[in-house]
């Protein structure tokens, strides 16, 4: 019996359908992927942030504002010249992370033929700044989409062409399209949307616009929520002027720096109360984690949201919504948007501001160590005891 020429040739196991998660069902492999991801995007976020940690140590706050004029005229002798190096590099390495993250989860859904796929809608994921949501999105499209083409049988001659350039081009356009044609006008949309509600907040309801804007920066983690408080506290500092400004417009901006130092310290804090809710490898960026917290990085909790969304992010999410809250009642302000405590200098009243930081971050923490013991199960990528136990029997066996 002679087999169809045409016939469909089974693509090999994409890494996310290899080892114990074969047969499960697609969110389970889904989930158990990102987690065993923790320990390749741990480092690349840990490294970046740490070079922007480093700058602002050296330099302060200023040096982002001034890093591109700095490096214009380069004086190798001078510390301040390596710092606005790295920050350039810290900031790029965070700005990748859209891509690689994208790339990571299209290749494990799919192998090596969703990498292009992936890559270019991390890409423009990046262009969109949409941030750790939408790249992730962006590297769901690009593996289904990958999946599905290579399901479509094609001649055996062409088959190298397809799985390595057609399959790849196709996956690409559908994710790409996806994401400009439907993505971006409603980013754009909700993002202006949410302007129009900060504004009518600031006038009215002071701790509630507090609220609002922690958890908009802890949702996302440097996402579009993120992204437009971060935008809407800067308009209330930009060049500033004491003779200008009201202390309202730096009460709004200390809002946002203290609630972007909420996910990193709290989850940094939830891995020494509870360790053993936690992976080996979230356990390890937990010590450093702390770092990014302390200059209002939110992205240093992203190998933790990765490795459990559903429980970190409302954690972070309750933390911000506490401290935005604290903060705006207390009156702290600063007349920078970015640097953490690095920019203590810049503070009125930091010692409020640091109490309400500690606060949100108690509150992640308490909230993440009970939401994973509620959920009744191992840490994702580590075996439950009872396996543990099976697996000698076996080798002993």
């Amino acid at each position: 019996m002679k087999h169809p020429r045409n016939r469909a040739v089974a693509p090999p196991p994409a890494p996310m359908n290899q080892g114990d998660t074969q047969g499960r069902h697609a969110g389970v492999r889904i989930r158990r992927w990102l987690a065993a991801g923790v320990p390749q995007v741990g480092p690349l976020v840990a490294i970046a942030a740490a070079m922007n940690v480093l700058a602002l140590a050296l330099s302060g706050p200023d040096i982002t504002d001034t890093a591109d004029q700095i490096l214009g005229t380069a004086d190798w002798t001078q510390p301040h010249t390596w710092a606005a190096l790295l920050l350039k590099i810290g900031s790029s390495g965070l700005a990748f992370l859209p891509v690689a993250l994208a790339a990571y989860l299209a290749y494990g859904m799919a192998g090596r033929p969703a990498l292009i796929a992936g890559l270019l809608g991390g890409m423009a994921a990046m262009g969109l700044q949409g941030g750790v949501p939408v790249a992730l999105a962006a590297g769901l499209i690009a593996g289904t989409a990958t999946s599905a083409l290579q399901r479509i049988p094609v001649p055996p001659r062409l088959r190298d062409l397809t799985s390595n350039v057609l399959v790849p081009l196709l996956a690409a356009l559908v994710t790409t399209a996806v994401l400009f044609v439907l993505v971006e006008p409603r980013l754009g949309a909700l993002s202006a949307w949410l302007h129009q509600k900060m504004a009518w907040l600031q006038f009215n309801n002071a701790a509630l616009l507090g609220v609002f804007l922690g958890l908009m920066v802890c949702s996302d983690l440097g996402g579009v929520f993120n992204k437009t408080a971060v935008a809407f506290g800067t308009v209330g500092v930009s060049g500033y002027d004491p003779s200008k400004f009201s202390p309202a417009d730096m009460t709004i901006m200390a809002t946002v720096v203290a609630a972007g130092m909420v996910p990193a310290l709290g989850m940094t804090l939830a891995t020494l109360v509870r360790g053993r809710l936690f992976t080996e490898a979230e356990r390890a960026h937990g010590k450093v984690a702390w770092l990014f917290g302390a200059a209002s990085l939110p992205e240093g909790a992203v190998p933790f949201a990765l490795a459990d969304p559903l429980r970190v992010i409302p954690a972070g999410m309750a933390g911000g919504a506490v401290t935005g809250a604290l903060t705006m009642t207390f009156g702290a302000t600063i007349t920078v948007p970015y640097g953490g405590f690095l920019a203590l200098g810049d503070m009125g009243e930091p010692l409020l501001l640091v109490l309400a930081a500690a606060a949100g971050t108690v509150v992640t923490a308490a909230t993440a160590v009970a939401l994973k013991s509620l959920a009744g199960q191992p840490a994702p990528g580590t075996a439950s005891p009872a396996a543990k136990v099976r697996r000698k029997v076996s080798v002993a066996g």
